[in-house]
């Protein structure tokens, strides 16, 4: 069309030449022969046409291309009485839309039925309304392709066994449906319900009798236009049915689609079996075991009264699949898979699982399950049992379950631990090497003090059991520097990145990089990446760490050239126990919960972490992204330890400590440290040494093990509370037991303060000190 209208003759049409025309219908020109829809653009009073390809093809020979550049009233006489009146509402301001609208046309010589989707637009510039833009598509086919599937879908329902009637509700002075006028039926329709000659004729003229709840459940489709299926009967008719009801859009909003079938023969047999299933339930109930039954296919449909004691759960409840409410989800493949095989060959059934009890403990129950048969062998129904068989299965599984906890708790502990040991083993050894140098010596001890701490803390978190095995974990929640983290990570991964001989990049962006959070926590996180990053690197590799911020986000990428991810593996990277596949040449395989722990920990923090890849050979970069915290600028406050690494200076107050601990190098070396501070410090091993020693000095402050042999710190707290010489001396329980009960069962045993192994200096330095 391009073509056509450069080569047309414009200077005889009112448009004139095209380098004259004003620029809006330029741009609409350009617009137009871009699309691939229909369109075309009547311009001007004398509605000169223009039009693109896609519309040129609905035009037919007589049209086009002639119609380029025509007055749209001549071109399209034939139907100007449909759209003329269109045409002069849109010049003067409106427009209109119309969908499957009739248009007829000639067209290759044939005056055709033609329906088309349109809509007429004004345009518009400086100088007001100048043309009409239409959007246009012939729907003829689309048209047709309705009428044959409405005509289909009449003969459909005309052969159906299941009844079909369309009807409109009727409705009083106050609006109240009262009756409803039957449309259209089908020829079941009379088969189904015994009436005649229907057609425009309401129903409780039919059935005077009909009860109102029919109207009323039709009526309340009509208006909700909530489809609806059900069973009811009608006294008035003598008949019960299942109904399917349907809302049918149609002026008025009170046509109603009713798709149904005469159960009345149905209901009568099932009242029958009802009778019998009642005398069976009777005596079921009067046993022991849990009984029920099931459909041939499989679904429950009866449970006796036992399951209601042993499970605590209505009999009905368990009905259809309820069943599968108190089976172990980890054991319902496995029975399913047994129970289809059953049914598909209808040998007995029988399998040991758990079941819910109502104590809420999963009990091993033994299930079995005979089918019963017609006269021609076919299944009708299952009978079966289940028995109780727990305490014949608690010693065997008790002893499983233990083992499997215990390991999965060591691999919990083990994983949790190592990445501290790393720094810690590295200052152990500037400390061999590093004698004479002080700087050297001080760093090495803030490293090993720095771990200890966090081993300390984690030992603490993983002593409760409870929390850990549901996957819990209680955050500190202040103000971090993730630059401090980052800090802490690397100085735990820095001795296996060296080791491997990566190459380590750090890019830390400008601004403050507060988060709310746990500081230990988060370098958990960020060393579990590193360490991950260094283990799946080949030796040689390079290892970048970015930190940036955002006005509302820290984001904190490890990205490393190593072994990369397999695409099938990268969408569950972060789930529990998740691992690529080891390779002679990678030990490192990990028990697969350092990036689970990962993601928990991070969506504890309101963020979250995210994995990527372009494949094996190709590295890989996690990043995670948590809320920035817009913290108040305030002074560094100087870290504790520091503080009393610091003030380990002769105390103004020496105190004579006795230390009792049967664990000789612990209690030796916290002796050289109180030695250092000041104090004047004795140790004893056993209970009876400390009660003899106290029997004859006499004793400032005794710092006593709680697990000590032959006699514990409890009991000999007692002891030396009844001597004079140590009745007034402050007693200090030391113990690796630091929950709530423990401190209180010191307290109560005689102790003026309980502390957590390895104690923390300070706060042992303050209680002598007091």
């Amino acid at each position: 069309m391009g073509a056509l209208m450069r080569a047309h003759d414009w200077r005889r049409s009112p448009l004139g030449p095209p380098d004259t025309w004003p620029s809006t219908l330029k741009t609409l020109v350009r617009l137009l022969l871009s699309s691939n829809h229909p369109m075309f653009i009547w311009w001007g009073e004398d509605l000169i046409q223009l039009y693109n390809d896609a519309y040129s093809r609905t035009l037919g020979p007589e049209r086009h291309p002639q119609a380029l550049g025509a007055p749209g009233r001549e071109c399209w006489a034939e139907a100007w009485h449909l759209i003329g009146p269109d045409i002069e509402r849109v010049m003067a301001g409106g427009s209109t839309w119309y969908e499957d609208r009739l248009v007829p046309l000639t067209r290759n010589g044939v005056r055709d039925n033609v329906w088309w989707t349109y809509g007429y637009s004004p345009i518009e510039d400086e100088a007001g309304i100048r043309g009409v833009l239409v959007i246009c598509k012939e729907v003829t086919e689309e048209h047709l392709l309705r009428e044959r599937l409405e005509q289909t879908n009449h003969a459909l329902i005309e052969t159906m066994d299941e009844g079909f009637c369309l009807i409109d509700m009727v409705r009083d002075e106050n609006g109240r449906a009262v009756d409803y006028e039957f449309v259209e039926v089908n020829k079941a329709f009379s088969h189904q319900t015994g009436l005649r000659d229907c057609v425009g004729r309401r129903a409780r003229e039919l059935v005077p009798g009909l009860e109102q709840r029919w109207i009323d459940i039709y009526d309340e489709i009509a208006v909700t236009g909530v489809a609806r299926r059900f069973v009811e009967g009608s006294s008035a008719m003598g008949r019960w049915f299942s109904v399917y009801a349907s809302r049918i859009e149609h002026p008025g909003g009170r046509r109603v689609a009713l798709l149904f079938t005469d159960i009345s023969e149905r209901k009568q047999t099932e009242e029958a079996l009802r009778e019998s299933e009642a005398k069976f339930r009777t005596i079921a109930d009067a046993m022991p075991q849990m009984i029920w039954s099931a459909t041939p296919d499989g679904r429950f449909d009866y449970a006796n009264e036992g399951w209601r004691d042993f499970a605590g759960v209505a009999p009905e409840s368990l009905h259809g699949a309820g069943w599968k409410t108190l089976a172990d989800p980890e054991e319902l493949p496995a029975l399913h898979q047994a129970w289809f095989a059953s049914q598909d060959g209808g040998a007995p059934f029988e399998i040991e699982h758990h079941a819910r009890h109502h104590s809420g403990a999963w009990r091993w129950v033994l299930t079995r399950a005979l089918p019963v048969r017609d006269a021609d062998g076919r299944i009708l129904r299952w009978m079966g049992t289940m028995t109780d068989i727990h305490e014949q299965k608690t010693i065997s599984e008790e002893l499983r379950l233990a083992n499997s906890r215990k390991d999965e708790f060591l691999a919990m502990l083990a994983h949790e631990l190592r990445n501290p040991l790393a720094p810690i083993s590295t200052a152990a050894q500037i400390l061999k090497l590093s004698s004479n140098d002080p700087k050297r010596l001080a760093h090495a001890s803030d490293v090993i003090g720095r771990q200890v701490r966090h081993m300390v803390e984690l030992v603490d978190d993983l002593l409760d059991v409870s929390r850990v095995n549901r996957g819990l974990a209680e955050l500190e929640r202040v103000e971090v520097d993730m630059r401090t983290v980052l800090h802490g990570a690397l100085e735990q991964a820095r001795p296996l990145i060296e080791r491997q001989r990566h190459t380590l990049v750090e890019e830390v962006g400008p601004g403050r990089a507060i988060v709310i959070g746990d500081s230990k926590r988060l370098v958990q996180v960020l060393a579990n990446l590193l360490t991950n990053a260094a283990k799946y690197t080949p030796e040689g590799g390079r290892i970048a760490v970015a930190l940036a911020t955002t006005p509302d986000e820290i984001r904190l990428s490890v990205s490393d050239n190593g072994i990369g991810i397999e695409a099938a593996l990268l969408p569950h990277i972060f789930d529990l126990f998740t691992q690529a596949k080891r390779t002679p040449d990678r030990s490192h395989g990990g028990l697969g919960l350092g990036l689970a722990l990962v993601r928990s920990m991070i969506v504890l923090h309101g963020g979250r972490v995210e994995a990527d890849s372009a494949g094996l050979g190709q590295g890989s970069c996690f990043t995670v992204i948590l809320p920035r915290h817009a913290a108040v600028n305030r002074p560094p406050a100087p870290a504790a330890q520091a503080q009393a690494a610091e003030n380990l200076t002769p105390t103004s107050t020496p105190r004579r400590v006795l230390i009792v601990d049967d664990n000789r190098d612990a209690a030796e070396s916290l002796g050289v440290v109180l030695g250092a501070a000041g104090h004047s410090v004795t140790v004893e091993t056993t209970p009876e040494a400390a009660l003899a020693r106290a029997a004859g000095e006499a004793i400032d402050v005794y710092l006593l093990d709680i697990g000590l042999p032959g006699m514990d710190g409890h009991r000999l707290v007692a002891h030396l509370r009844a001597m004079p010489n140590a009745a007034a001396a402050r007693m200090i329980a030391l113990s690796g037991y630091g929950q709530a009960q423990d401190i209180a069962a010191s307290m109560q045993a005689g102790f003026d303060a309980h502390l957590v192994k390895p104690v923390e200096l300070p706060q042992l330095l303050a209680l002598l000190a007091a």
